[in-house]
C-alpha cells in the first residue's frame, strides 16, 4: 500500500514538470505574440481580442477578421463596415457563428466565435481601418477538447492543473497588454507635448509636423495650426431659408419675424432655418471663425453639397452633416448618431471650424480660450460647404445674428456688427457688418466727430445705433 502511494506521488511529481515543459514548448513558439494567444473549450464561445488598440472614442470605418486555412488564401470570418455587420464574402462555416464586440471607452475590438469547433483552431488576422489609415495584426486560437470516459488520477490532476496554468498565462498576457497600453499612452503624451512646443517655434514646427502627423490625435493642440489655413467665407443667399435676413456683405445672418418673398429654388432650405456658405471644398485644409456672442442657441459646421434642402432634415454624418449645436445654456451637442452631449468650462463667444479634406477631419475650437471642442472623422467624397443656423429666438434671448469673421478673431469690439442703413440681400431690412477688423488702437467715435466740421458734429452726436 505504501509502495502504491509512493508510486502515485512520484507520478504526480513527474506530471507537473511535464505539464510545464509542454506549455513552455508550445508558448515559446509564439514568444513574440504575447497577448495574442487565446484558448477556448470545444463547443463553447471563443473571445479573440484584437491586439490593435484604438484611441478611446474612435469609431473604426471597417473591421475585418480573416483566416488563412490554406497557403496564399485568406477568407473573411467577420466583416464590420460603416457601422454594420456585412454577410457577403464570409466563409460558410462561420456564418451566424460570429459576433463583433466593441468597447468605445477601452478602444478594444473583440471577435466572439460561438459553438467552437476543432477546425476553428488556428491563426486569425484582425484588420482595422480608421479614416484613410489601416492596420492589422494576428491572434491564435487554441481549442481544448475535454476527454470522454473514465479518467485516471494522473489525468484528473492534469485536468485540474491545466486550467490553472492557462489562467496564469492569461493573467500574465493581460498584464503585458496593459503595460503596452500604458506605454502607448505615455508615448501619446510625449508627442502631444512636442506638438505644443512646435506651436511656439514656427520654423521647427514646419519641419517636424510632416514626421509627427498627429492631426487627429493632438486635436487640442491643433488650434494654432488650423488658423494657418484661414479662408474668408461668405453666405449663399440662394440657399437661405425665407425667414433669414442677410447683411449686404453676406457675412451676417439672423432670423427675421416673417418669410421673405424670395424664389423657391431647389437649393433653398424651406423647413430648417439654415443657410450654406458660398464656398465649395473638395481638397486641402480650410479654417474659418464665426462670432456667436451671447446667443443661447446656434448650429455650425460643414455639410455635403448633396444634403436635402426640403422638409424636415435629420442632421447626422450618415446624411452628410458634421455639425455642432449649442442646445441651451452651457450644454452642447455634436450631432453624431446618437448625439454626443457635453459641457464646456467656458462658453465660446467665437467658434473656429477646421476642415482637412484628405485627412477626413472636421474640428471645432473655442476661440475665446483657444481650446478644442470636438472632432469628427470621416472619409469624405464630393464637395463640402460651410453650414450656419442661427436657430429660433428662444423667447427673445436668441435674436442676435451669426457673424462670419472676415479676418482671424482678435477682439470682440472688432466683430460686433454696426448698422449701415438698408440692404436688400434677402428682401428685407438687413444689417451691414464691418468687413475688416479694427487695428489695436482704433480712434474712438467721439474723436472722429470732433474732427468733422462744426455744423455736422452736434447732429452726429445725437445718433443712436439700432440693435437687433
Amino acid at each position: 500500500m505504501e509502495m502504491a502511494s509512493s508510486a502515485g506521488s512520484w507520478l504526480s511529481g513527474c506530471l507537473i514538470p511535464l505539464v510545464f515543459l509542454r506549455l513552455s514548448v508550445h508558448v515559446s513558439g509564439h514568444a513574440g505574440d504575447a497577448g495574442k494567444f487565446h484558448v477556448a473549450l470545444l463547443g463553447g464561445t471563443a473571445e479573440l481580442l484584437c491586439p490593435l488598440s484604438l484611441w478611446p472614442g474612435t469609431v473604426p470605418k471597417e473591421v475585418r477578421w480573416l483566416r488563412s486555412p490554406f497557403p496564399q488564401r485568406s477568407q473573411a470570418v467577420h466583416i464590420f463596415r460603416d457601422g454594420k455587420d456585412q454577410d457577403e464574402d464570409l466563409m460558410p462555416e462561420y456564418k451566424g457563428r460570429t459576433v463583433l464586440v466593441r468597447d468605445a471607452q477601452e478602444g478594444s475590438v473583440t471577435l466572439q466565435i460561438l459553438d467552437v469547433r476543432l477546425e476553428d483552431q488556428g491563426s486569425y488576422r484582425c484588420l482595422i481601418q480608421v479614416g484613410n489609415l489601416s492596420k492589422e495584426d494576428t491572434v491564435i486560437l487554441q481549442v481544448a477538447a475535454p476527454s470522454v470516459g473514465s479518467l485516471s488520477p494522473s489525468a484528473v490532476a492534469l485536468a485540474v492543473i491545466l486550467p490553472v496554468l492557462v489562467l496564469l498565462i492569461m493573467v500574465c498576457l493581460c498584464l503585458i497588454w496593459k503595460q503596452r497600453r500604458a506605454k502607448e499612452k505615455l508615448l501619446y503624451e510625449h508627442v502631444t507635448e512636442v506638438d505644443n512646443l512646435l506651436s511656439d517655434h514656427a520654423k521647427e514646427k514646419g519641419k517636424l509636423h510632416k514626421a509627427v502627423k498627429l492631426k487627429r490625435a493632438a486635436a487640442n493642440s491643433g488650434w494654432r495650426r488650423a488658423r494657418l489655413h484661414f479662408v474668408a467665407v461668405t453666405l449663399d443667399p440662394d440657399t437661405a431659408h425665407p425667414k433669414l435676413i442677410l447683411s449686404e456683405d453676406q457675412r451676417c445672418v439672423r432670423l427675421g419675424d416673417r418669410r421673405q418673398p424670395v424664389p423657391d429654388n431647389p437649393q433653398r432650405f424651406d423647413f430648417v432655418v439654415s443657410i450654406l456658405g458660398s464656398e465649395y471644398f473638395t481638397t486641402g485644409c480650410h479654417y474659418w471663425e464665426v462670432y456667436v456672442g451671447d446667443k443661447t442657441k446656434w448650429i455650425l459646421g460643414v455639410c455635403s453639397e448633396s444634403v436635402s434642402r426640403k422638409g424636415k432634415v435629420t442632421a447626422s454624418p450618415a446624411n452628410g452633416h458634421w455639425l455642432l449645436r449649442q442646445s441651451r445654456g452651457n450644454e452642447y451637442e455634436a450631432l453624431t448618431s446618437p448625439q454626443t452631449s457635453f459641457r464646456l468650462k467656458e462658453p465660446p463667444r467665437c467658434v473656429g471650424i477646421f476642415l482637412d479634406y484628405e485627412a477626413g477631419v472636421i474640428s471645432f475650437y473655442n476661440v475665446t480660450n483657444k481650446s478644442h471642442i470636438f472632432t469628427f472623422t470621416h472619409n469624405f467624397s464630393g464637395p463640402l460647404r460651410p453650414f450656419f443656423e442661427p436657430c429660433l429666438h428662444d423667447g427673445g434671448k436668441n435674436t442676435a445674428p451669426l457673424v462670419i469673421c472676415s479676418e482671424l478673431h482678435k477682439s470682440e469690439e472688432s466683430i460686433v456688427p454696426r448698422p449701415e442703413g438698408k440692404g436688400h440681400a434677402n428682401g428685407d431690412v438687413s444689417l451691414k457688418v464691418n468687413s475688416s477688423l479694427l487695428p489695436p488702437k482704433a480712434p474712438e467715435l467721439k474723436d472722429i466727430i470732433l474732427s468733422l466740421p462744426p455744423d455736422l458734429g452736434p447732429a452726429l452726436q445725437e445718433l443712436k445705433a439700432p440693435s437687433f
